[in-house]
């Protein structure tokens, strides 16, 4: 390991660099929760105008890692990458870590982020009030690393993004098909352009063989038998709380993913069920209205409370149908509609039971399931290779990075 040799932090990366910002103008801003655990890539999602605030600044290409529990112990840590502006601002929880350059490579230094080499040393440098504790940048900045020299550094991150762009690459295909979905579903029955629509009769708004039907009467509605945390293991089967669905929802990586034993989900299942493929969970706490289809039968079980279960009675074609009604602007209307609460909002089971749909006629839904099960089959392939990608550069990353595996 000749080429690898022990340095101090702040010799080869700059943290919190100065960077100078003008007042009055707009900058991308990115905060906490912009950064998905899992993902190591965050892009400007708006711009707010730089009034003098306080708060991290970076370039497009430095590093941004959470400082503050739990945050950074749920590894809210990405390289930032900006379009509009080649340089942002964004919380105060967020140090930044830049390359210096020749003697590091900013993608090295965000992958190296990732790793325990960076985030343990950061979690034990924690201080503070609890459940507000955050990391010691000084600390940060004395930790000893080994490095490669910077030949080395790009060889791995030749590798590395190797795995990250065919994970891009496939998370921008499943959008592509999502929002083709999402484009047929307008088209059909927000526009009325379905198949036939210029011969058929409207009655009351709607082509004559369709009906308005309460979804409590088309689908079975409930929630989970409840998991306590005693019930939680290492490794078992998956356990999807609304964090879950809505990452799923979004095409992102499930992170810190929570497991319950063989045994309790098999009690689980002959007791109560559990969700098939065709069912759809929907999130009922906080962030209201955003579903998952179940594409297939690997087991998992769900967090009572904060995720209804629609079951769709094995009807592929209603199940296709209704999650793209979810997604829709009049699903999610009516959805947040029927809502409780002040403080925090709930979806109970009564109201989402009476929440009203337009259903099709058979030979329409028949129609839509034929595209729909093409596009749903395609994004779940994609989301499988994805999550294999994910883990085969998941156990490269910490051996690349500490020169267990030697690249050429």
């Amino acid at each position: 390991m000749s080429e690898w040799r022990e340095v101090r932090f702040n010799d080869v990366i700059d943290l919190n660099p100065r960077v100078k910002l003008e007042k009055g103008i707009d900058y991308p801003f990115i905060g906490i929760a912009d950064i998905n655990e899992g993902n190591f890539y965050v892009e400007e999602g708006q711009q707010i105008k730089f009034t003098g605030q306080s708060g991290s600044k970076f370039h497009s290409g430095d590093t941004l890692f959470s400082r503050i529990t739990p945050c950074l112990e749920n590894r809210k840590i990405a390289q930032s990458v900006l379009k509009s502006k080649d340089k942002g601002f964004g919380s105060t929880e967020l140090l930044v870590f830049r390359a210096k350059k020749g003697k590091t490579d900013p993608n090295f230094v965000n992958y190296l982020a990732q790793t325990d080499i960076i985030v343990l040393p950061a979690i034990n440098s924690m201080s503070g009030a609890s459940g507000r504790q955050r990391a010691d940048s000084n600390y940060i900045k004395k930790l000893k690393i080994n490095i490669p020299n910077l030949s080395t550094q790009k060889k791995i991150v030749s590798v590395l993004s190797a795995y990250d762009k065919l994970i891009e690459n496939n998370k921008r295909r499943i959008e592509i098909l999502e929002k083709v979905a999402e484009e047929i579903y307008k088209e059909w029955f927000v526009r009325m352009r379905f198949p036939g629509y210029e011969n058929a009769k409207f009655d009351r708004g709607i082509p004559e063989g369709w009906k308005v039907s309460k979804l409590g009467s088309l689908v079975n509605i409930s929630s989970s038998k409840r998991v306590y945390s005693s019930d939680y293991v290492e490794t078992g089967i998956p356990f999807y709380r609304s964090k879950e669905v809505i990452q799923l929802s979004n095409g992102e990586i499930i992170s810190d993913m929570l497991y319950i034993s063989n045994e309790k989900y098999r009690e689980f299942k002959e007791k109560f069920g559990v969700p098939q493929k065709n069912d759809i969970l929907l999130t009922s706490v906080g962030t209201i209205g955003v579903p998952m289809l179940v594409r297939n039968n690997n087991p998992f079980y769900f967090k009572d409370g904060n995720l209804t279960w629609i079951q769709s009675r094995s009807n592929a074609s209603l199940a296709n149908y209704l999650y793209y009604w979810i997604k829709s602007g009049v699903g999610q209307q009516q959805i947040l509609a029927s809502t409780i609460g002040t403080s925090q909002s709930a979806l109970t089971i009564e109201n989402l039971k009476r929440v009203k749909v337009i259903i099709p006629d058979d030979t329409v839904l028949s129609m839509l399931n034929n595209l729909f099960s093409d596009i749903i089959e395609n994004i779940s392939n994609l989301t499988t290779q994805s999550q294999n990608l994910i883990r085969q550069r998941d156990l490269l990353l910490p051996k690349l990075m500490n020169g267990t595996i030697k690249v050429k």
